[in-house]
């Protein structure tokens, strides 16, 4: 006996009123009875409430109305409209203007394309609505027609709902002419709440520099969770010389996100052509590129750097840009037209040891650096001779090619080595600390200050200015100005700027917690960048009022079906969150006590839920939450060492696993380690048997046990060149994903609970982010080039793939967890930084 909701009986009986499928029923299942079902989730949107409503009533979620009487063939193909479906199109539409039957053609000659048909008024009770794929069009047709039926079929493919005077389209796809429809996901935003109580959002930005050009300025940093390797790159843009402020997110070539741990150090740019230089986790160089500073289009540089080199500056010329730095000791240049293509340059910098800043205008370039110079002073009656390291600016006029060391003069009481070097009103500027002291014994006193420098062309300097302060902490400009952050009393700094280079004005002053990281000068208005505590810093900026700046750290880490219960564990705000759902759809944020950290996995076993994690901090320990319901939750004691990543049920109950260790219980209370030799990622239970998976070193790995006591390794296939991920189980059948591969995503099959593998690729330019097991095999989640999609497969041999729509715009879009509830697929990720869920029925 199947129950029934009162709102699927009131839907039935609405069908019941009239003939099956009529166009009146329809209607108020579309617009009446749909508005009522009240066990759906507020965030569904009208056509999501029609579907509903359609599918508890029994009836088909076709296009246009219920099959009439055809028409003739010829005159169905002619009375084509715009919003009205038609024969062709997969239904019929209104009924044409009655004529007489037309005669048949002579055997000789072809039948006459007949004249468009009269248009039919639309009938005010029909309801369209998204339906199955249409068949294609009748090949012989006019190509007038042929477009408008195009246009037709291009507003076919999404949902038209006219709800209270909105009309709402939702687009829908499919896996290919014969793929199924897939739904698109919804924003989970309000499902998946962060702490309200939070004081913090749990994130860690840093803004790493700063550049501009005429009023457009660029600022560019990272935002992550605090685990170094897990930080993104992130672009903050101004067209108005920093009054108001926007984001934007870099892509690669190919529109996906770019990967994690990628930090931008350096940046320049002006007249279309924006460049970022970084590094990668690896340690190679990192490009981003952009035409308007407001889209930025990460690159890998191939050509011209190498691991050991260091890039500490970067320019923009008149032929593109320049950058400087070291490798091995030596001093290195590179030039570039685009930022792409990269050359490197060593001939003309022989003595150099290294160069550290680097300023242009035009096509004259200026850097600064250290090289070795022999000095010879008098110690008693002898001279001894000894090799120290001196500072000097060197000077290029043909683009970095070539260089020659120029001199700044030490007078005005400036002493030291310069600090900063950049393009500023009528040329070069430079500055040096100053003093002088005057006075005498108790008299005595010494006054700190600035001297500027500056050239018009780079070869000869001359005093001309000096401004106060206690010490010189940075110093930049442009042709619209120069700036100088100089410390002040109690640690704090204060800013002062110039239009000439001979008068100074007070800019403002930075609060000593901050680390400044960059400076420049826009429209005659001071840009800082930097970090205070966990939070990025934008001088004169509060960037909780530019839109996606700042938001609150929210991750899923998993999901766990259970009868009645769904469970999703997680982070926001930095501290461990739980969500519960009875239905997969309406999410409940679970209460207890507040705990710093992030959880990875859920299980449920014949003791109760357990989810792991890791507690937050420099040096994070594990973390542990348990529950008899899956609703009330609570701290767990757990044993010290590495935090554990993921959890499973096996046959001697429970079983969780961390760096180098795996950890078993039968009740939740006490815990017995082992040692295994690698650091997995994820676990799992067959029938018989437990296996992990992960990596050893940067190579793939995978264990075995029978009882979590004892992991043996297992034999993989030649060709991986990631660590493993994750792995799902169906019975003695496993499937594992790995990261990317220069072929596609990499998964390993196993048909005998782990001990031995199968290597498959399930496309060119995929990368798995999620699996999981289905009732009819397995489900993959993955990104290719930006859009988010998900493959299933029987036995993890074929592959189908389906594209997910609603994930192909801009942001980072992908779903990052993966399970079955009943008989669906049900899967959470981000979209633009966005929390969304996703639910379809599992493909057959």
């Amino acid at each position: 006996m199947t129950a029934s909701t009162p709102e699927q009986d009131e839907a039935r009986r609405t069908a019941e009123e009239g003939p099956a499928g009529s166009r009146q029923v329809r209607r108020r299942l579309t617009f009446g009875v749909a508005g009522d079902l009240a066990d759906m989730p507020a965030a569904l949107s009208p056509w999501q409430r029609a579907y509903e409503a359609w599918r508890a009533a029994g009836l088909v979620w076709g296009h246009g109305a219920p099959p009439r009487e055809r028409a003739p063939k010829a005159a169905s193909l002619n009375a084509v409209r715009l919003g009205s479906p038609t024969e062709s199109a997969g239904a019929p539409g209104p009924r044409p203007a009655k004529a007489k039957p037309p005669k048949p053609a002579k055997p000789p000659k072809p039948a006459p394309v007949p004249r468009r048909a009269a248009k039919a008024k639309p009938d005010p009770d029909d309801v369209l609505v998204a339906g199955p794929p249409k068949p294609k069009p009748a090949p012989a047709m006019r190509a007038g027609l042929s477009r408008r039926l195009r246009v037709r079929g291009a507003v076919g493919a999404g949902v038209l709902a006219v709800a209270g005077g909105v009309i709402v389209v939702a687009a829908q796809g499919d896996g290919g002419p014969d793929g199924p429809r897939v739904p698109a996901p919804i924003a989970a935003d309000a499902l998946f709440a962060p702490d309200p109580e939070a004081a913090a959002d749990g994130l860690v930005q840093d803004l790493t520099t700063v550049a501009s050009a005429g009023t457009a300025v660029v600022a560019a940093g990272t935002e992550g969770d605090g685990v170094p390797g897990r930080e993104r790159a992130r672009f903050l843009v101004s067209a108005d010389a920093g009054r108001t402020w926007s984001v934007a997110a870099p892509r690669t070539a190919g529109g996906a996100a770019p990967p994690a741990g990628e930090v931008p150090r350096l940046l320049s740019g002006g007249d279309g052509r924006w460049v970022a230089l970084g590094r990668s986790p690896g340690g190679g160089v990192v490009a981003w590129t952009s035409e308007d500073a407001k889209t930025w289009t990460r690159r890998p540089v191939t050509a011209g750097f190498t691991p050991s080199d260091q890039v500490t500056d970067l320019t923009r010329t008149g032929r593109g840009f320049v950058a400087v730095g070291a490798s091995g000791g030596r001093a290195v240049a590179w030039s570039s037209a685009d930022g792409r293509a990269w050359q490197r340059a060593e001939g003309g910098l022989t003595g150099i040891l290294g160069l550290d800043r680097v300023a242009a205008s035009g096509n004259v370039v200026l850097a600064h650096g250290t090289y070795s110079r022999k000095i010879t002073a008098k110690r008693g009656k002898k001279k001894v001779t000894r090799t120290v390291r001196a500072g000097g600016i060197w000077r290029s006029a043909d683009g970095g090619r070539t260089w020659a060391l120029v001199t700044v003069p030490q007078t005005q009481g400036s002493y030291g080595a310069t600090k900063g070097l950049t393009a500023g009103p009528g040329g070069f500027a430079t500055v040096r600390e100053g003093r002088r002291t005057t006075g005498r014994k108790k008299n005595r006193r010494t006054t700190r200050f600035g001297v500027l420098f500056t050239s018009p062309d780079g070869q000869t300097w001359r005093v001309a200015s000096r401004f106060g302060g206690a010490g010189i902490d940075r110093f930049d400009g442009t042709p619209s100005g120069l700036a100088v952050i100089v410390r002040g009393a109690k640690g704090g700094h204060t800013v002062l700027r110039s239009a000439d280079g001979r008068t100074w004005q007070p800019g403002g002053s930075i609060p000593a917690p901050v680390e400044s990281s960059g400076l420049t000068v826009a429209g005659g208005r001071v840009a800082v960048t930097g970090r205070q505590g966990d939070d990025a810093y934008l001088f004169g900026v509060d960037l909780r009022t530019v839109p996606g700046a700042v938001h609150p750290e929210r991750s899923i880490g998993s999901l766990t079906p259970a009868p009645g219960l769904t469970v999703a564990v997680g982070s926001t705000n930095g501290g461990a969150a739980v969500w519960t759902a009875p239905d997969g759809r309406s999410w409940t944020r679970a209460q207890f006590p507040g705990t710093g950290g992030r959880l990875a996995d859920a299980v449920r076993g014949d003791r109760g839920w357990l989810a792991v994690g890791r507690v937050s901090g420099t040096s994070p320990g594990p973390l542990a939450l348990t529950s008899q319901d899956g609703l009330a939750w609570q701290k767990a004691p757990f044993p010290g060492g590495p935090p554990p990543v993921a959890a499973a049920v096996g046959p001697s109950g429970y079983v969780a696993v961390g760096t180098g260790v795996a950890w078993r219980s039968s009740d939740l209370r006490a815990w017995r380690r082992a040692a295994l030799d690698g650091a997995p990622a994820d676990v799992t239970a067959t029938g018989r048997n437990l296996v992990a998976v992960g990596g050893r070193g940067k190579a793939a790995a995978a264990w075995t046990s029978p009882d979590g006591a004892a992991w043996k390794p297992a034999k993989l296939p030649p060709g991986l060149t990631a660590p493993l991920t994750q792995v799902a189980a169906k019975g003695g059948t496993l499937v594992a994903i790995a990261g990317d591969a220069p072929d596609g995503a990499a998964v390993l099959v196993s048909t005998d609970a782990g001990a031995t593998w199968t290597r498959r690729v399930l496309g060119p330019g995929l990368t798995a982010t999620a699996v999981a097991p289905t009732p009819r095999g397995f489900a993959v989640a993955a990104v290719a080039n930006g859009r988010a999609a998900v493959l299933t497969s029987r036995d993890g041999t074929a592959w189908r793939r389906l594209d997910v729509p609603g994930l192909a715009g801009d942001g980072a879009q992908k779903l990052t967890a993966l399970t079955t509830v009943g008989p669906d697929l049900l899967a959470t990720g981000t979209s633009a930084e966005t929390p969304i869920l996703w639910r379809a029925p599992v493909p057959e």
